[in-house]
């Protein structure tokens, strides 16, 4: 009997030694977005990107997610949540918080992204993180950083030019946008992406200045009668785990983590917010689009906005110096392109 128990003993060690271990080892994570649950880039991209870092850290990392503010509703709060322990990961948007993050500001700067703005912004802030030049991030492990696409004003009304906006009442999602809606003569008003249908709905606003792949999401394109296309600068959105988090994570968790984020999630976000900008400009379905001539874009750039590009450089720290590493960024990405 000794002897078979002693057995018995060693081969059930053998197996508890050849089985992945997930329940004293693995760490759940609860990661959180103020964007609705059915949002597209969720489930093509940011949900099949959790999928596969738990299956390849073999059990030692599970996310439990909390889509559309199930924990925090409101996506100004979304930094602040991660940090209380709230979540342990999110969705940020620098935006909401310029202050916690004054670096990100540059990427909203008219007329610095081209096309729809989003693929090669995407590569573009990634290479910024990587080189030190975006701070604020000291307290987390970023999984990505991406844009959604060029901002443009959209309006629950019919015009024909971009002088038709002056005295109307515009959403902005900071202060740099509000800044630019003045230049144009429009009044901004600060609020969440969230409320932008309602306001809408009720005349609180007439138009938003927002990315355009963000209006279907938000459940905003119904409302909107005027699209006016112009590059307005792009939103940072920060994907995120809070740093106390992640050291608790095993090493198969963090390869997963490096293997499938970085560079390669951020530029996938990047594409699709790129491919999805682009569409919803080609078929604007029954709303109207105001396209500006070559010479009223040099215009705009040369008698408002470049004074912007001027003035963030000489307001931020070290501002001369990032705002040269991004330049030299896009120049080489151009140039591969």
């Amino acid at each position: 009997m000794k002897l078979r128990y002693f057995v018995g003993a060693i081969g059930a060690a053998a197996v508890l030694a050849a089985t992945p271990s997930m329940a004293a080892d693995a760490v759940t994570v609860k990661i959180g977005s103020f964007t609705p649950p059915k949002a597209k880039y969720l489930r093509e991209i940011i949900i099949p990107f959790l999928r596969t870092v738990e299956k390849d850290s073999g059990g030692e990392v599970q996310f439990k997610e909390f889509w559309g503010g199930a924990l925090i509703r409101s996506p100004r709060k979304q930094w602040e949540g991660v940090m209380n322990k709230i979540q342990d990961a999110a969705q940020v948007l620098p935006a909401y918080t310029p202050k916690l993050f004054p670096d990100f500001t540059i990427f909203a700067l008219p007329y610095t992204f081209r096309d729809t703005g989003s693929a090669e912004a995407a590569v573009a802030i990634w290479k910024m993180y990587e080189q030190g030049h975006l701070g604020g991030l000291e307290q987390v492990h970023v999984f990505a950083v991406y844009t959604n696409d060029n901002s443009g004003i959209h309006l629950n009304r019919k015009i024909s030019s971009l002088g038709d906006i002056k005295g109307l009442k515009f959403r902005v999602p900071g202060k740099a946008e509000a800044d630019v809606v003045k230049k144009l003569g429009g009044t901004p008003v600060g609020m969440s992406i969230r409320q932008v249908a309602e306001s809408l709905n009720r005349g609180v606003i007439q138009g938003a200045l927002a990315g355009w792949s963000a209006l279907g999401t938000f459940r905003i394109t119904p409302l909107i009668k005027t699209h006016i296309d112009i590059p307005l600068g792009v939103r940072t959105f920060i994907l995120a785990m809070r740093k106390d988090v992640y050291n608790q994570l095993g090493g198969k968790a963090r390869d997963a983590l490096a293997r499938h984020g970085g560079l390669k999630l951020s530029r996938a976000m990047g594409n699709y917010y790129e491919a999805d900008g682009r569409q919803l400009r080609a078929d604007p379905g029954e709303r109207s689009v105001v396209r500006l001539p070559q010479k009223d874009h040099d215009q705009l750039y040369n008698d408002i906005f470049k004074a912007y590009h001027t003035e963030w450089i000489a307001k931020n720290e070290d501002g001369q110096r990032k705002y040269s590493a991004l330049q030299a960024i896009l120049k080489d990405l151009r140039a591969a392109n």
